[in-house]
């Protein structure tokens, strides 16, 4: 009988750290439709030219102006699936975005597959697909409803089992790629999926078993009588292959690059045929690879650069690229975890944890200073960085903890674009709320709670933090004088006047302008 309980039990084992691929908690709320990014926590950038999609736990956003002004898009207005934005593709006026949000369940909270959202006008309107799976195939055995674990799928003439994924759980897609003909598909529980009706339906993409490094038609010939005698040892099946549990696509023409839990694999003849690369058989860091891109070279080559994580099997996290020309791995820039990777014909860029790192040559990376907005008004509050894209028009787009940044001369200066509450006359609050110093807002390793307020130039303001009992806990500003007038704010790092972090609980922020004092509060939470 089907047994999904013992697929999601493997599933979890597996998904310790796959939890961890998306940099934001995907909400279960749907926002309202308005001008404006919505969310900061920027985790996808895609598009070119004056037209930008942006992805984050809270939903999608778009700019057609190139950053003077945002339109965002709700799961309420515009059919988008439930959560936050998993995965996302872009193809001229075709966009398809993949929904992810959390759910409770007998092993605790997981992820699970909010379906694909896809339009073709642009954004204009949109149509919400089903979460990719396939359907439970059952027979009557006396009177008694049997549920088979194994469907069958042709490969090269031969015919092989694979597993049914009947659950969104566990299913998350994670990312998406068109290559002018196919949209291609990876998920954590669902593998690798094609669609050649824009997303209508899907098929299941065999790739090699773990301990082959190529799955062709000669193979499949030479393994018959194996595959007759051991079928389900040979099926596509994530609970024998963490070959099959894919997480990154890169497709253009009739090549498909593909990364999963057990290496990366190529295909060049539609997805028909692949080539398996692992640590054990080339040069690649590590064999868990969550990341992909393609950089075309100033002089027409190409480079497949990859994002790994060590599966402690002494491979290890980090970056790798693979010339076309030489047929090659190297491993240039290890120990640091990559979420996303952009590149142009002189540049690759890295988004980590500890920034956006940028190499010419693809050997030496340096790292680039925080991000901070031209006139000083504004600056990013997150060590990471998530996303990142080059556009044909030479804007290096950044997508960040704390809101998405622009530069138009290679890192020199910055513009930053934030989502938050509007700045009115009067105004007066803190954000995240609920505080958690550790993680919230992190810069420089410190955690930071940003309290907004409107004032007059030449003013004084002081800002102190209150507990509980209305004990001051810290002085965050003492008669500062304002220069500007208008919307502005300072930060707290939730530590006492001796550094410490402060204990849980709730606590009052008093503003005083002058003679007039305001109050507002936020939880901590450690």
């Amino acid at each position: 009988m089907r047994n999904i309980s013992v697929l999601v039990s493997f599933l979890i084992t597996v998904s310790v750290q796959a939890q961890l691929l998306r940099p934001t908690s995907h909400s279960l709320e749907a926002d309202s439709v308005y001008s404006g990014l919505l969310g900061s926590s920027i985790s996808d950038i895609e598009g070119q030219g004056d037209t930008l999609w942006f992805g984050s736990g809270h939903g999608l956003s778009a700019t057609h102006d190139n950053g003077d002004s945002f339109i965002s898009f709700s799961r309420r207005y515009s059919n988008l699936g439930q959560g936050g934005v998993s995965a996302l593709a872009v193809h001229g006026d075709s966009i398809w975005l993949a929904m992810g949000y959390d759910t409770s369940t007998a092993f605790g909270n997981l992820k699970a597959g909010g379906g694909i959202s896809r339009s073709v006008d642009g954004g204009l309107t949109w149509t919400h697909l089903q979460q990719p799976m396939d359907s439970l195939e059952s027979s009557v055995i006396d009177g008694e409803t049997v549920y088979e674990k194994y469907s069958e799928m042709e490969i090269f003439g031969d015919t092989l089992l694979t597993v049914d994924v009947v659950t969104p759980v566990q299913n998350i897609t994670y990312d998406l790629d068109f290559d002018g003909t196919r949209l291609w598909a990876t998920s954590f529980g669902g593998g690798l999926r094609v669609s050649h009706d824009l997303g209508d339906s899907w098929e299941q993409v065999m790739l090699p078993w773990d301990s082959f490094d190529r799955l062709d038609s000669l193979l499949i010939s030479d393994l018959k009588s194996e595959i007759d005698e051991n079928p389900e040892f040979y099926a596509l099946d994530p609970l024998i292959h963490f070959n099959h549990i894919a997480f990154a696509v890169e497709a253009w023409n009739d090549t498909i690059w593909v990364g999963t839990s057990h290496g990366i694999n190529r295909s060049l003849d539609g997805g028909h045929s692949w080539d398996h690369y692992t640590f054990q058989n080339s040069n690649i860091s590590g064999n868990w690879v969550i990341a992909l891109d393609r950089q075309i070279m100033g002089n027409g080559d190409e480079r497949i650069w990859a994002s790994t994580i060590t599966t402690g099997a002494g491979d290890v996290t980090g970056f790798s690229f693979f010339d076309t020309g030489s047929e090659y791995w190297r491993a240039p820039f290890l120990d640091y975890r990559i979420w996303n990777i952009a590149s142009d014909a002189n540049n690759v860029y890295a988004a980590t944890d500890q920034g956006l790192w940028k190499s010419k040559d693809g050997l030496h990376f340096s790292l680039l200073p925080s991000f901070r907005h031209a006139d000083n008004s504004e600056i990013v509050y997150s060590d990471a960085v998530y996303a990142v894209n080059v556009n044909t028009d030479g804007g290096l787009w950044i997508g960040t903890g704390d809101g998405l940044v622009v530069s138009y001369n290679d890192g020199l200066t910055w513009n930053i674009h934030k989502a938050r509450i509007p700045d009115e006359e009067g105004q007066f609050y803190a954000y995240p709320n609920p505080f958690t110093p550790r993680y919230d807002k992190v810069l420089n390793n410190e955690g930071h709670l940003i309290i907004r307020f409107t004032a007059n130039a030449g003013v004084t303001v002081s800002v102190t933090v209150f507990d509980f009992a209305m004990h001051r806990v810290k002085q965050v500003w003492d008669d500062v004088e304002t220069t500007l007038s208008g919307p502005q704010g300072c930060t707290w790092s939730g530590r006492n006047e001796e550094g410490y972090l402060v204990a849980n609980g709730t606590y009052f922020i008093r503003l005083e302008i002058g003679s007039n004092i305001e109050w507002t509060k936020v939880m901590v939470i450690n």
